[in-house]
């Protein structure tokens, strides 16, 4: 009896006194926004990376500044309210592609749009650019070339900017293999390219893995990849409550997995401090 006690205050004490990072979460101002963090907070998270996601029209890639400030904005506000500490990642969703009748016009906005990303995280005002990538769901040959194209000018800016890029893209037997090779031609570090969303894989060709944070997901992760980083996706639509996980989840997970000697502390504080650190060049202590 007094071992289970030990082993449960132990894992109290790691749970309490480490970082719980959560590499992926949206902000709405239509959904639960700094609530939203609260919760997180409330149930031990500390850190996270908020990614940006389609608010408005857009019709020219100047519009694409009006999107990031209502990000931006709300991660202020999530700020002052909340002790998480807040990176931000500002980017062009992929499915914008089919936002325009013309998809010449759609990759020149898109690209304008990644531009004024590259800008923020240049100015300070953001940590990485993202997401950005292809769709992942069946679309025509010249969707997804036009798609790799601005995948791939996206590395490219980040890159320049000394930043991670966050990829949003489907999950099959080749998507590693294929993302790593754009990284290659452009010449980014693949370990600051991330796959979000990512399956549990054998071989990343370099990349690096963000696995949704459900705990049998993430055992599986600890059982069968080296370096990988845990998300939430936590998607802040009203109308889709808890998608993909609550912003709850996350933190619990971790806690479940120390309380069940999943893995060790070491390896949940590389997944949760030092690998994100090492990625982004960010301080989540």
């Amino acid at each position: 009896m007094f071992g289970l006690f030990e082993k449960i205050f132990n894992s109290l004490f790691i749970f309490v006194f480490m970082i719980v990072y959560d590499n992926h979460f949206h902000m709405d101002s239509n959904g639960k926004g700094v609530e939203a963090v609260k919760e997180f907070e409330k149930s031990g998270g500390t850190a996270m990376m908020v990614v940006s996601k389609p608010y408005i029209e857009i019709k020219r890639g100047e519009d694409f500044m009006r999107e990031y400030e209502i990000l931006l904005s709300l991660v202020r506000d999530a700020k002052e309210k909340t002790g998480v500490k807040i990176f931000t990642a500002l980017g062009v969703h992929p499915s914008r592609i089919s936002d325009f009748k013309s998809l010449d016009k759609a990759k020149k906005i898109m690209v304008e749009g990644i531009e004024l990303a590259a800008r923020c995280v240049g100015d300070g005002k953001a940590n990485a650019i993202g997401e950005v990538g292809r769709p992942h769901y069946e679309t025509s040959p010249e969707v997804w070339d036009a798609s790799n194209e601005v995948m791939e000018y996206a590395m490219m800016r980040a890159k320049d900017v000394g930043c991670a890029v966050i990829i949003h893209s489907e999950s099959s037997d080749k998507t590693y293999e294929e993302i790593s090779q754009i990284a290659g031609k452009v010449g980014i570090k693949k370990g600051r390219v991330i796959k979000h969303f990512s399956p549990i894989v054998k071989s990343t060709f370099g990349l690096t893995p963000s696995v949704i944070a459900t705990f049998e997901n993430a055992k599986n992760a600890f059982e069968k990849m080296d370096s990988f980083l845990l998300e939430s996706d936590y998607i802040d639509d009203p109308k889709r409550p808890g998608a993909v996980i609550g912003p709850k989840t996350l933190p619990k997970t971790v806690k479940r997995l120390i309380e069940n000697s999943v893995t060790s502390e070491k390896n949940i504080n590389f997944a949760m401090k030092e690998l994100p650190e090492k990625i982004y060049g960010i301080n989540l202590d």
